[in-house]
This record gives C-alpha cells, sequence and structure tokens, in this order.
C-alpha cells in the first residue's frame, strides 16, 4: 500500500523499508538498517511536507491522511531512491579520491573539468 507509516517509539518516531527513502527525499535523514528516526519536535515538519506534496501517512496510534487518487508516494519513492542512490555513489567516489596519488588526482580532474566543459 502507498502509505507511510510512521512509528512512535519513546521520544522518536520511526519510518521503515521504502518508506525511508521519501524522508531522506525531503530532509536527507539518516539511513540506518532500513529505518529512519526523527525527534518527537520534528513530526509536524514531516507530517506538513508529506501533506504539502500529497502522500499519504499514518502515524501509528494518531493520525492520518489519505489523498486517494491525488496520492504522489510513488513519484516521490522513485525521487527517494535515485537520490540515495546519487549521493551514495558521490560518497564513494570522495573516499576513493583521498585515497590516489596526488598526480592521479590532477589527472582525474583534468578529466572531469573537461568533460563539464563539454
Amino acid at each position: 500500500m502507498n502509505i507511510i507509516k510512521i512509528r512512535k517509539s519513546g521520544t522518536f518516531y520511526n519510518v521503515f523499508d521504502d518508506n525511508c527513502y521519501i524522508l531522506y527525499f525531503f530532509f536527507n535523514y539518516n539511513i540506518k538498517n532500513n529505518k529512519v528516526g526523527f525527534p518527537k519536535s520534528s513530526l509536524n515538519k514531516v507530517i506538513n511536507k508529506l501533506e504539502e506534496f500529497k502522500i499519504n501517512y499514518e502515524v501509528i496510534g494518531d493520525c492520518s491522511n489519505n489523498f486517494k487518487n491525488l496520492n504522489k508516494y510513488s513519484k516521490y519513492l522513485k525521487l527517494g531512491f535515485e537520490k540515495y542512490n546519487k549521493d551514495i555513489k558521490y560518497t564513494n567516489i570522495m573516499e576513493k579520491l583521498g585515497t590516489v596519488s596526488d598526480l592521479k588526482l590532477e589527472r582525474i580532474l583534468m578529466n572531469i573539468e573537461a568533460i563539464l566543459d563539454e
């Protein structure tokens, strides 16, 4: 079902599985073990964003919103996956660049500049 389920856990709220990527897309929340957590103080910010972009949500034991056919869950799930994968690639490249020699780094940077100037 295309709905973000937000679960309260103490003073935090957690979102699991694919839903993580939507919150990552909007807020850059860290994804760890297929879970995103945020403090209780951020709940209104999260809900306001989900409502603004018409994404169905349910705060388990609290509230929910159903935009029916207007639900944009799938669109933002796709965008979240794309953003996350791009950011992971960027991080991996930056880590690798930190291990290469200065001469090799200079060649890499020249190639990147050439591609960007095309």
